[in-house]
Order: C-alpha cells, then sequence, then structure tokens
C-alpha cells in the first residue's frame, strides 16, 4: 500500500515539477535585497521558465501553468494586475509555434530565440503599464530588466535541464557536459 502511495504521489508530483520549480524561483527573485542596483536590477525569471518549459514540456507545462505562474507575478511585483498573466501566455503562444524549429538545435539558438521573444515581452509588458498609468514610463529601467533577464537565461535554463533530466526524464533534452 505505501508503495503504490508512494507511487502514486511521486507521478502527480513529477506533473506539477515545472510549475512549482518555476513558482520557486519567481518568489527567490522577489525576496527584498538592499543593494544598490537591486531595484532596477530584478530579471525575470518567470519568462525564462515559461520560455523553456514551453518549447520542451508543453505536455508538463501548458497555457494554465503559464496563466497561474503570470498571477502569482501579478501578485508580487507593482505592475497592474493581469499584466503578466497576459505576457506569459504571450510567450507560451510564441514558444509553443517556434518549439519545433528550436527542438534539437544548438543552445545558442534557444538563446538567441529567448532573446527576441523576451524583447517583445518586454516591450509589450512596458507598452500596457504605459497606457495603464495614462503616462509613459521610463524604458531605460525595462531595458536593464531585459539585458538581466537574457544574461541570465543560461543558468536558468541550465537548472531546468537539470530538473528534466534528472527527473523528468523520458528523453534527455541535452546531455551537460
Amino acid at each position: 500500500m505505501d508503495e503504490t502511495l508512494t507511487e502514486f504521489l511521486g507521478n502527480h508530483l513529477k506533473r506539477f515539477l515545472p510549475l512549482l520549480c518555476s513558482i520557486f524561483l519567481l518568489l527567490i527573485i522577489y525576496i527584498p535585497v538592499h543593494l544598490p542596483l537591486s531595484r532596477f536590477l530584478r530579471p525575470d525569471l518567470g519568462m525564462i521558465c515559461v520560455y523553456f518549459w514551453a518549447l520542451y514540456r508543453q505536455d508538463l507545462f501548458g497555457a494554465a501553468s503559464a496563466f497561474v505562474l503570470g498571477l502569482i507575478a501579478d501578485s508580487l511585483s507593482a505592475v497592474p494586475f493581469g499584466l503578466n498573466s497576459f505576457v506569459f501566455i504571450f510567450i507560451f503562444v510564441l514558444s509553443s509555434a517556434s518549439s519545433s524549429y528550436v527542438n534539437m538545435k544548438p543552445f545558442a539558438v534557444s538563446w538567441a530565440g529567448f532573446a527576441l521573444v523576451s524583447f517583445l515581452a518586454f516591450v509589450i509588458k512596458w507598452l500596457l503599464a504605459s497606457v495603464f498609468y495614462s503616462r509613459f514610463l521610463a524604458f531605460g529601467n525595462i531595458f536593464v530588466g531585459y539585458m538581466a533577464t537574457v544574461c541570465l537565461y543560461p543558468l536558468i535554463a541550465r537548472l531546468n535541464i537539470f530538473i528534466q533530466n534528472r527527473y523528468l526524464a523520458e528523453e534527455v533534452v541535452y546531455e551537460q557536459g
């Protein structure tokens, strides 16, 4: 009985592992840190997770997961409620559409694709927030966040690759070496 219960819980936990890891990373980025540039240098780890899991494991991370992750990001950040949800679903749709092209390509293709998709997402986020506040917000802060997000993509992708290969591997996404 215990063994079947353990297997049952293990299989169900595996279904939610990409979402749970994404929520954990999202919570980490919102820990208050009192450093000189910490107000402006806040990478969007949720964007990275949505892009990665939508490319490689759409069976475990769907549009509903992107929406839930966006709602959590909305509740933690100072943006209008629903903005991150909209942007994460936008990223999910673009990533899902390009997954057949990006899969089985070198990592640089995935990184370049993320740089393009996240730039579009940051511009959409900036435009919608500017409309909400009825004035153009400073784009410099948005650009710094974009650059930090793109530069952090290889590290977070490597962590997600480890999770995929260690706990979810039916097939290996990338060889680590």
